[in-house]
């Protein structure tokens, strides 16, 4: 079995539910009302988001995948 090296999150890669994939497209239009936990989790870890403090951004690997997801 092949080992996977990369040190680049795979949020380019990961699959994406249709939910996450509408939250990360409202965040980024800045039309997001709610962000589901389950949502914040995934995205958080796939680094396609970011929280600092109270506010949630779309980070440039995010704006990448919106993109690649067109």
């Amino acid at each position: 079995m092949v080992r996977d090296v990369r040190s680049m999150p795979r949020g380019l890669i990961a699959p994406l539910s249709q939910a996450q994939l509408n939250a990360l497209r409202n965040l980024a239009d800045g039309t997001l009302s709610a962000l589901p936990d389950d949502c914040r989790a995934r995205l958080i870890d796939l680094k396609l988001i970011e929280e600092n403090g109270s506010l949630i951004a779309v980070t440039p690997l995010g704006r990448e995948r919106l993109v690649s997801d067109r």
